[in-house]
């Protein structure tokens, strides 16, 4: 009897940790898009992970802006509500905002950072910088077309290889719209998955050079920095349509992975996951009665 209340209490701990949600935290979500209509990259985090409270969505490219200060800092427009969690640079948006400087005070920023593009961070224009190439549209979806690596395997949830990752879903997506340049101009950064010669996914730990400082304005990053490229061909005037449609279900849960290990963004737990550790402990429970 003693044992099957013990296992008791543990089963409801268990089922207590897997379905209440962890501290908070707040996204800062740019893109051009007006929030509500490119609603599939903000339902991506708010359905994802267990602890979003607010996504304050603008185009924010601006550091400098009053606006963005305000949404970062938890002032003006958003007083009371708490400085930013994480910065989150999305896939739909003109990648001419964030030249000459305008986005570099990110750079800064003690908190995470993630871009879904290289887009923004490459160093062309004087952008973030964060690797000193540009960009590449010549690499293929489709098939086991990606290669995670030794270091990409355990954040991205994967075994080390080859993977299919990415998915085409149209003829105009045939080829990769915005994956980073070679894999040698990342700095200090640790390549996690790549297509072809270029680079898919990327992550900088704290402390770690970006491939091009001048651009970047920092010889070292003070928080994570990480890099996972999507495509959103073929959207119309990066109307957010398409964004992480080219993906598949494996590349979207290695996409889920990388932010939750770079972020304080905590991931729903997989469900398999979930059922397989109660399913254990009720075969546990049964055993030992």
């Amino acid at each position: 009897m003693k044992i099957h209340n013990k296992l008791s209490v543990l089963s409801s701990l268990m089922v207590l940790g897997l379905s209440t949600a962890p501290s908070s935290a707040l996204v800062i979500m740019i893109s051009d898009l007006v929030p509500g209509t490119g609603g599939n990259i903000e339902t991506f985090f708010s359905t994802n992970f267990t602890n979003v409270t607010e996504i304050r969505h603008a185009n924010y490219a601006n550091f400098n802006a009053a606006g963005t200060q305000d949404a970062l800092n938890g002032t003006g427009a958003f007083a009371g509500g708490g400085a930013a969690d994480v910065v989150i640079i999305g896939r739909s948006l003109s990648s001419g905002h964030y030249d000459q400087f305008d986005a570099s005070g990110y750079n800064s920023l003690t908190i995470p950072v993630v871009s879904l593009t290289s887009y923004t961070v490459r160093q062309n224009g004087n952008r973030m910088g964060w690797h000193g190439s540009s960009t590449t549209t010549g690499q293929q979806i489709g098939g086991d077309e990606s290669l995670v690596t030794a270091a990409g395997g355990p954040i991205l949830g994967l075994t080390v290889g080859s993977h299919d990752l990415l998915s085409a879903v149209a003829a105009a997506a045939d080829n990769f719209n915005g994956l980073g340049q070679g894999t040698t101009a990342f700095g200090g950064a640790t390549i996690l998955a790549t297509v072809g010669p270029d680079t898919l996914a990327a992550y900088w730990a704290i402390g770690t050079a970006p491939g091009n400082p001048g651009a970047a304005t920092v010889d070292t990053f003070p928080g994570p920095r990480l890099l996972f490229n999507t495509d959103n061909d073929p959207n119309s005037g990066n109307n957010g349509a398409n964004d992480l449609a080219n993906m598949t279900s494996a590349g979207t849960q290695a996409l889920i992975n990388a932010i939750a290990f770079a972020t304080p963004l905590n991931a729903v737990p997989e469900p398999s996951t979930a059922l397989l550790g109660l399913v254990g402990l009720g075969l546990l429970a049964r055993r030992r009665r």
